[in-house]
């Protein structure tokens, strides 16, 4: 599995962070591992889950399903961007926080509560890392399921509630991934569709690969 380093210097996983520079130093921590759940939200806001539910063209008759294949492609997001979206998926469910990157991204969850909430950081760090295992999350999971406390909780998680909060949001870029992968074929098949009928032209999303 990919392993993923987040290097911030003189930061040390213990104290809750206060201040401006603080708050911009999270900011800084958790925004670059958000990209799939921005992916996620237009997959959303798109409804371009229905595309699950697509059946791919027959090849045994292509010019029959030449126009389908024609509309299909303007219809379905350019490879440009399916493409680097899988590729942001992949990295969120196949990386794995080392060591200091789950210790420094936790301690950051925790600095998100106020100070007489917040436990002993070094322990509650410690347990996460005995809990998880070789179970350790990617960055990018472990930054969404932060967010998501963060929205919804008043008081920090108890480890179970921590991991729970990482699985839903791994299952969220695993069902993204799904629709991602279902609009690669589809484009591949709606070409494939055209190259057997003779014909690639009249689409933004038709080229050969």
């Amino acid at each position: 599995m990919e392993e993923f380093t987040l290097i911030v210097p003189d930061q040390e996983p213990h104290g809750a962070i206060g201040g401006k520079h603080q708050a911009g130093l999270a900011q800084a921590l958790l925004e670059p591992l958000l990209a799939h759940e921005r992916i996620l939200r237009r997959i959303v806001d798109a409804e371009l889950g229905e595309w699950l539910r697509v059946k791919l063209l027959d090849l045994h008759n292509p010019r029959a399903e030449r126009d389908r294949a024609l509309i299909r492609l303007q219809e379905l997001p350019e490879r440009e961007t399916v493409h680097p979206w899988d590729d942001e998926l992949c990295r969120a469910l196949d990386g794995k926080a080392d060591e200091p990157t789950f210790s420094v991204l936790v301690a950051t969850m925790l600095d998100g509560f106020p100070r007489a909430m917040v436990p002993n950081v070094r322990t509650y760090v410690a347990g996460a890392l005995l809990v998880t295992g070789d179970q350790t999350p990617s960055p990018e999971i472990l930054a969404a399921a932060i967010l998501k406390i963060w929205r919804r909780d008043r008081f920090p998680p108890t480890l179970a509630e921590l991991l729970d909060e990482c699985g839903r949001a791994r299952q969220g870029a695993i069902s993204a991934r799904r629709v991602v992968a279902k609009m690669i074929t589809l484009l591949d098949n709606s070409e494939e569709v055209l190259i057997a009928a003779g014909d690639l032209g009249g689409s933004k999303n038709a080229h050969p690969r």
